[in-house]
């Protein structure tokens, strides 16, 4: 393996998920293949597409289930709560990031619940945060 390409976050929100990772994490919206509204890619300070956020709309469940089964090549009947909210059996996605203060202040602005850690023996400091669709963020700050 050379390097961990993107992750794919399911939302019922799209404009609230791209701010988070806009304002939050810091990512850049870029070139997005799909229609307007149907999604987006966040890009790191490297140009590197990290997010692929697709918007799922319940109200039209059937499309939705069809977008699904066609990325996963399953077979998925109906649209559940944890296809489109929580980590399912993923843990968190972690980001390297710097200056902890200005991502603490970013945080705290938008009033979003978070919990800190330190690892000690690496030197890092650790933010763990939600989005909007109920992914464990880590934001990992190191020195």
């Amino acid at each position: 393996m050379v390097r961990l390409e993107h992750n794919n976050v399911r939302t019922l929100d799209l404009e609230a998920t791209i701010a988070f990772y806009e304002n939050i994490v810091g990512l850049k919206v870029g070139e997005f293949p799909g229609a307007p509204g149907q999604g987006a890619w966040l890009y790191d300070d490297e140009g590197t597409p990290v997010i692929h956020i697709v918007a799922i709309d319940p109200a039209h469940a059937e499309r939705a289930l069809a977008t699904i089964n066609e990325r996963t090549g399953e077979s998925v009947e109906t649209l559940d709560q944890g296809m489109v909210h929580g980590s399912g059996a993923i843990d968190h996605i972690a980001f390297g990031c710097t200056d902890y203060a200005l991502v603490r202040a970013r945080i705290d602005e938008h009033g979003l619940p978070f919990r800190l850690n330190e690892v000690a023996s690496m030197s890092i400091r650790q933010i763990f945060v939600h989005d909007p669709s109920g992914i464990l963020i880590e934001l990992n700050f190191r020195g």
